[in-house]
């Protein structure tokens, strides 16, 4: 093969002979590598600060939580809404100021953290603060509550408490 060559011939059938003939040459455009510069710069979209509401959880429920059987989360959440929690959690779970929540630890459900909230069901397993204020604590037979529980009203149906339990007095006066 000669180096000079700049193309490769190829045995090519000739319809009215039965002899092969070589191509002349193969071109193949491939165009451009890179598109042109351009000379102009592109535009940029400039951030807007724009203001959320607060969401209420007492609104049409479109802020509830759910960790599902078999999931895990380990970080602290601040809560808008309902949650429940049927998988295990490793940290806190927090109401958002200004908003009243209930949190639901179903009988899979496991909470290694602190739980602040309105209203806390317990049918599984907790270890840490449960802080439901001037709120309520509910704690059911298959329950097992490790740590302190901070209640405004509380109910236990048989549940395993080995916790310090600390009663918050209404801001309201009874009359």
């Amino acid at each position: 093969m000669n180096p000079s060559a700049e193309t490769e011939s190829i045995p090519v059938a000739d319809d009215n002979t039965a002899q092969m003939t070589p191509p002349s040459a193969i071109e193949v455009d491939v165009g451009k590598a890179m598109p042109p510069v351009l000379s102009q710069s592109l535009p940029t979209l400039e951030p807007q600060a724009m203001e959320v509401p607060p969401i209420d959880a007492t609104d049409a429920g479109l802020v509830r939580s759910l960790l599902a059987e078999g999931m895990e989360f380990v970080g602290n959440a601040v809560l808008r809404g309902p949650c429940s929690v049927a998988g295990h959690v490793e940290g806190n779970l927090t109401q958002a100021q200004g908003v009243q929540v209930s949190v639901v630890v179903t009988e899979t459900g496991r909470v290694k953290g602190d739980i602040v909230a309105h209203k806390i069901s317990v049918m599984g397993h907790t270890d840490g603060l449960l802080d439901s204020g001037e709120g309520e604590v509910s704690l059911h037979d298959s329950a097992s509550v490790h740590g302190l529980v901070r209640y405004g009203r509380i109910q236990v149906n048989g549940a395993d408490l080995n916790a310090t339990l600390e009663r918050v007095p209404s801001a309201r006066k009874s009359r």
